[in-house]
């Protein structure tokens, strides 16, 4: 049963050692751009664990292009962090200043508050600089790319890609994965680059796979990306990989493949690798991951809140798109109403008319009946299609009227939510 569900089952402690002791260890990009992210002491302490391994790690083309893209954006992501963090400490400060207001301090514990600020103003401000500096002058990326060296997978020619992004399509459709929750990401772009990007993931992984099969070796995957398509979740807890992609790792590479986010490498490596990791590092990983799943989550809802304003805007239009339909539409029945009314008491007239005339003693020209019997069918009809299209209209604008409103309190109360 284990070899027809690998993804299911566990290993034992002692199979895990000895994987450990043979795979190689392949990283994702939000691992590395994360280490700009812990402070000095963790950072030197996780690439130091790093350099003792680089005989073994090894980097897909597409993470390192992704880190290198994304590099600067994270750097100005923590720039900002220090200018918010400084700018809530001089708000506090201002509250506290005026004394003819709650909360009140006295002056002793004020000039001791003020000494403690200037130093974690000074503090942070500095660090910001240094931080700031790494834009051209970046001590991180050197040292990635000293242990790297030699170890990162060359990119999948362009006929290549384009193989994958229509095998990625399909994929996406079945919920395959990796990636496919990135399947809602624009397509619409020319540039070829621009549609590789939502199967970027699944680029990762195929160049895993296939470094896999080139090595011969099974591989750990450290990566600290949050989505169900990488993840087996049950009730908010991670289980481990998707089983779907343990099942395609062992049926195209014939080998083992595990993986884990950044602080149970740490912990793994130190019970696998008999590696010195302290806790108080996998204690900050720990904490900067759940900061990043609660702005990945806060980032979800205010994606979630645009595309509901956005689908709001369209029923708005949708609605007054209605609502000027059926004013038409009463313009027309009205219209059709009176030329019904007026045809019918012609009707009348020519069949009284007709009824005088035995046909015995007068011969009467047929055509203006025809052509009259001709016009009243055709007003019934199109009067009947109009009253038809107003009633579809207006039991649309009715559901559009209860779905705005529905989305309306939807959003009120995500903004509460977000206050």
């Amino acid at each position: 049963m284990k070899n027809l569900f690998p993804g299911y089952f566990r290993e034992s402690q002692e199979n895990l050692r000895e994987i450990w002791d043979s795979c190689i260890f392949v990283f994702d990009a939000n691992i590395l751009l994360n280490l700009y992210r812990y402070s000095d002491t963790t950072r030197n302490e996780f690439l130091g664990l790093l350099e003792k391994i680089k005989d073994r790690v090894w980097l897909p083309h597409r993470a390192a292009e992704e880190y290198l893209n994304n590099r600067l954006s994270v750097i100005d992501q923590q720039e900002r962090s220090y200018d918010s963090t400084i700018k809530s400490i001089e708000s506090l400060k201002s509250d506290l200043d005026n004394a003819r207001q709650h909360p009140f301090v006295s002056k002793q514990t004020m000039k001791k508050f003020d000494s403690v600020v200037h130093a974690l103003c000074e503090e942070l401000t500095h660090n910001k600089e240094v931080h700031t500096q790494r834009i051209s002058n970046d001590e991180i990326k050197n040292s990635i790319s000293q242990i790297f060296e030699n170890r990162v997978g060359l990119p999948f020619e362009k006929e290549k890609l384009e193989k994958l992004i229509i095998e990625g399509e399909e994929r996406y459709k079945q919920k395959i994965p990796p990636g496919f929750k990135d399947g809602s990401k624009s397509t619409d772009s020319e540039v070829f680059s621009e549609r590789c990007r939502r199967f970027g993931d699944l680029i990762v992984w195929k160049q895993v796979l296939e470094h896999s099969i080139e090595v011969a070796k099974g591989v750990v995957l450290v990566t600290d990306d949050k989505k169900e398509d990488w993840w087996e979740k049950f009730k908010g807890k991670t289980i481990g990989p998707r089983p779907e992609l343990v099942k395609e790792f062992k049926e195209h590479a014939n080998n083992t493949f595990h993986m884990y986010q950044a602080d149970r490498f740490l912990e793994l490596a130190r019970e696998n690798l008999d590696e010195q990791v302290s806790q108080q590092i996998v204690e900050e990983v720990r904490e900067v991951m759940r900061r990043d799943k609660m702005a990945f989550r806060k980032k979800q809802k205010l994606e979630n809140v645009s595309r509901q304003k956005n689908k709001i805007n369209r029923m708005m239009k949708e609605l007054e798109h209605a609502r000027y339909q059926l004013l038409e539409h009463q313009h027309e029945m009205v219209s059709l109403q009176e030329k019904d009314h007026m045809l019918e008491t012609e009707r009348m007239e020519l069949r009284k008319l007709r009824e005088s005339f035995p046909d015995d003693e007068c011969e009467i020209e047929m055509e203006p009946f025809i052509r009259h019997y001709s016009d009243y069918h055709l007003v019934k009809r199109r009067l009947k299609e109009s009253k038809d299209r107003y009633q579809e209209l207006q039991h649309r604008a009715i559901q559009l009227e209860h779905e705005l409103a529905r989305q309306m309190k939807y959003i009120k109360r995500e903004n509460a939510a977000a206050s």
